[in-house]
């Protein structure tokens, strides 16, 4: 390992070690072994244990049975030490063993000059009696009993090592001037990522923050979005302490965060509190530009390998690393699907190296098929197992329909001229179905602004393609509205075709489907973010009025103002981004439009808005040529001669004869004109 590396790790063994040491004491103190006092006032300045009178003098004598004793006590017993978790301690053991962090210090440990040794043989002083040994035993002394303690430490925790392992390799990776590292920890808010692509990083790395195992202090950490901590902890780890503030971040939290809401969350952490900032991503996921702009300090290296592995056994199992490595190699071991919980597993003591890799080997297998599994199916299952996960799983987001622009079948040039007209002579051959062209905004009739507007969207678009016209000076945004069935969604799917770029099909109702706020914005940005890699595109957002409006209209209900408060906040910062993003064009649709928050229709926002009234006689006409196609010169020819005097209020028959055949109006019911558009 190289010295940074080898530096690192030793230095996070021991800071894991050191509070192995302190749990103990902790433990020995509840069963009476040890006293606890206050050294400095108060239990968060520091605490020290000494031996307790009884412990002192019921264990003086023998020191075996003194250790059968206090295993007992314990109900463990002593731990067989190798020399990759030595006892340094014993040399010199602690007296009295004091934690302590007075004016925000790093934890201190007090070494006393005695050795095991000496206490053994020092001449025991004149008239010096155990009350209860009067004879002979002296009382066992503070520094005894707690080198005693140590040999019942548990083994090491594989999960704490294997994050010591895997941050000392990044390091090694990353970093080649210590005197800098320093000096840009030493900042006011200093911001660091580490990117190790290990499923349970994050969580394991979050809890070693909070128990002082990486940084030489406890920490309280408070997520940069005020959701739950790294460490997924409901509850204050060990609340009696005093701690410092640390500013945490999620890598698989983040992904899900548009652009503005993840700067204005890393700003609010960089310009608040003197804290440092931690972004710790396990993704295999690239790191999102904006967090590779604010960080001071990157650390990051590959995940499990055999040589971490043989590292690791050789640390919590004592087994030989060039032991594993040899076996491994045999197996064709490929530890890099593991996660830090696998080896928790299957790094037990009492275990030799075969059958920990077999089953290593076997959790890596289990790991790598999982990954390759379908979600949904994963889904189904743990549903079945337990029916109540149903209710906690939280859904994953929606699938996004998209529309792709219909080929123009039309072969005829006659089919694009206007006076072009449907002949209703007796006999006369029928227009062939491959005149029929596909729906498009030229073809329709009715729609007011609508059809100008895509006209002159249309050309804008050929012109911003040849470089001739910037994004911000075209009218990409529009609402339609009015009474259902007025053809909304149909001209968004004829617009598709006219301006022959893709569709991304979306609605309020979509959203809100699965209920959870998170959920429904992470919907929502899935939507904005579908258009924009398939720019130039359309997004139709289809019952807009169903997110309402802010500071009312819901009956009076405030209850959940800001559930809906966020989702219309969501959707202005994604119309912004959509305004500056080129390539995406918005259209919304809505029934009821003055239930949409006015700020939803402000400039830069779905500024331009048509209202489409019910389809009048011409619209009606249109309608019954496009369905007609090329049956229409056949039913007009099949229509009886008129006997009786027109009536003036009543549209005429023949004045589907002046309409051309190409001229497909579909104002009608958005059904009808989706479903039979091409009968």
């Amino acid at each position: 390992m190289d010295p940074i590396a080898d530096r690192i790790f030793r230095h996070l063994l021991q800071r894991i070690r050191r509070l192995a040491v302190l749990d103990l004491y902790q433990r020995a103190s509840d069963v009476g072994l040890l006293s606890i006092n206050f050294p400095f006032g108060e239990k968060k300045m520091g605490i020290a244990w000494q031996v307790s009178g009884a412990a002192a003098s019921g264990l003086a004598g023998d020191r075996d049975r003194a250790r059968r004793l206090v295993g007992r006590v314990l109900k463990r017993a002593p731990t067989t030490l190798h020399d990759g978790f030595v006892d340094h301690d014993n040399s010199e053991p602690i007296s009295p063993a004091v934690m302590g962090m007075r004016d925000h210090t790093a934890v201190t440990w007090v070494q006393a000059k005695h050795t095991d040794a000496k206490a053994k043989t020092s001449p025991r002083k004149k008239g010096r009696t155990s009350a209860i040994y009067p004879n002979g035993p002296r009382p066992l002394d503070t520094p005894i009993m707690l080198a005693l303690l140590r040999e019942f430490l548990p083994p090491p925790n594989p999960m704490q090592v294997a994050v010591a392992l895997l941050i000392a390799r990044a390091f090694d990776q990353s970093i080649t001037d210590l005197g800098a590292l320093r000096d840009v920890l030493m900042r006011r808010n200093p911001v660091v990522l580490i990117k190790i692509p290990v499923t349970g990083f994050e969580r394991q790395f979050g809890a070693m923050l909070e128990e002082a195992l990486i940084a030489p202090f406890y920490a309280e950490l408070t997520d940069i979005r005020g959701d739950r901590p790294l460490s997924e902890r409901f509850g204050d780890a060990r609340p009696e302490l005093r701690k410092r503030k640390i500013f945490t971040g999620s890598g698989r939290k983040v992904t899900d965060l548009g652009r503005q809401d993840l700067i204005r969350y890393l700003s609010a952490a960089i310009l608040g509190d003197a804290a440092p900032l931690v972004i710790i991503d396990e993704t295999s996921a690239p790191v999102r530009p904006e967090i590779t702009a604010v960080a001071d300090i990157v650390l990051n290296c590959e995940g499990i390998d055999q040589r971490l592995v043989a590292d690791l056994l050789h640390v919590c199992l004592g087994i030989p690393a060039t032991l594993s490595c040899s076996i491994m190699e045999t197996m064709s071991f490929e530890p890099n699907s593991l996660g830090v919980g696998d080896l928790a597993l299957a790094v037990r003591p009492g275990r030799n190296a075969n059958t920990v890799l077999d089953l290593l080997a076997t959790l890596a297998e289990a790991a790598g098929a999982d990954v390759t599994e379908d979600d949904d199916k994963k889904a189904r299952r743990r549903r079945s197992s337990n029916p109540l996960s149903a209710l906690r799983d939280k859904p994953k987001a929606a699938s996004i329909d998209m529309i792709l622009p219909e080929v123009d079948l039309s072969t005829d040039a006659t089919a694009d001229d206007p006076k072009t007209a449907v002949s209703a002579r007796p006999g006369a051959a029928a227009a062939p179905r491959h005149q029929v062209r596909n729906l498009r905004v030229e073809h329709l009739s009715g729609y007011g602004e609508a059809k100008p507007w895509a006209r002159d969207l249309k050309d804008d678009l050929a012109l911003w393609r040849e470089g001739a016209l910037g994004w911000d000076e075209m009218s990409t945004k529009m609402l339609l509205s009015g009474p259902p069935g007025t053809g909304k969604t149909t001209f968004a799917r004829a617009l598709c075709n006219s301006l022959e770029v893709p569709l991304v099909v979306s609605s309020v109702a979509t959203w809100l489907e699965s209920g959870y706020l998170g959920d429904v914005l992470q919907q929502m940005a899935a939507t904005f973010e579908t258009a924009r890699q398939h720019a130039p595109c359309i997004i139709f957002i289809d019952e807009l009025e169903a997110i309402g409006s802010r500071g009312g209209g819901r009956g009076g209900d405030d209850r959940h103002e800001h559930y809906w408060t966020s989702l219309i906040t969501r959707l202005l910062e994604l119309l912004d981004g959509a305004l500056k993003t080129e390539g995406v064009i918005v259209v919304a649709a809505t029934n009821l439009p003055e239930r949409i928050d006015p700020a939803l229709l402000r400039s830069g926002r779905l500024e331009k808005h048509v209202v489409i009234p019910p389809p009048d006689a011409e619209a009606l006409a249109g309608i019954l040529v496009h369905h007609l196609g090329s049956d229409l010169a056949a039913v007009l020819a099949s229509a009886p001669e008129r006997t009786e005097p027109p009536d003036p209020e009543r549209p005429a028959t023949h004045k589907l004869l002046s309409v051309p055949v190409h001229s497909k109006s579909s104002v009608g019911d958005d059904a009808i004109s989706e479903g039979q558009a091409h009968a």
